[in-house]
């Protein structure tokens, strides 16, 4: 498997735990109740599996190759992306902590816990949609073929460790859970 087709493999799975998390903004929306041991497991899949397992593929794979061929963090569309990474760790920091303060009583906080997830939500989108349309073919031009022969290897050997180790089965398995556990309420 390419490192662009590991890539975009993970990306359907951030998307799915997205999709799960706005139906739980339209139920906190819609009722002014938090289910905090989901937000808590979809919180949780962006920070280990997103924030854990993806980005520094991409930061240590993928960028590193775009640096060692002359890209920096000021060029287009990088720059924005390495941006977007940082936000989305800042912006889990204070996602966990609301979801700690409202199990701890504090009920008041359920609607800025829906607002500053639809924000995350927003973002990871435009983030996944942006290197998918723009940056992953801009890699492939920039990088030589021997770059590129390299990054798959790198990327499948992370991979390879990942699956024998459990890490990818009980991420794909805790993503369609939350998306599971959200349809069932809605179905």
């Amino acid at each position: 498997m390419t490192w662009r087709k590991i890539l975009e493999n993970e990306h359907r799975l951030v998307l799915e735990v997205l999709e799960a998390a706005e139906k739980e903004c339209d139920h906190i929306d819609a009722t002014g109740c938090c289910r905090g041991d989901l937000v808590g497991d979809m919180l949780e899949f962006f920070r280990y599996f997103s924030d854990g397992l993806h980005f520094p593929k991409e930061e240590g794979l993928l960028f590193a190759r775009c640096h060692k061929r002359g890209m920096t963090g000021e060029d287009e569309p990088l720059e924005q992306i390495l941006r977007e990474h940082e936000w989305c760790y800042g912006k889990l920091d204070s996602l966990q902590a609301t979801v700690k303060a409202i199990a701890g009583g504090d009920a008041g906080l359920t609607p800025g816990l829906s607002a500053g997830l639809r924000e995350y939500i927003d973002v990871s989108r435009r983030h996944i949609e942006l290197e998918e349309t723009l940056f992953f073919d801009m890699a492939s031009r920039y990088l030589t073929k021997r770059d590129l022969e390299e990054l798959t290897a790198e990327f499948e050997a992370a991979h390879f460790d990942e699956v024998e180790e459990g890490v990818q089965s009980f991420y794909e398995g805790l993503a369609h859970r939350v998306l599971a556990a959200e349809n069932e309420v809605r179905g």
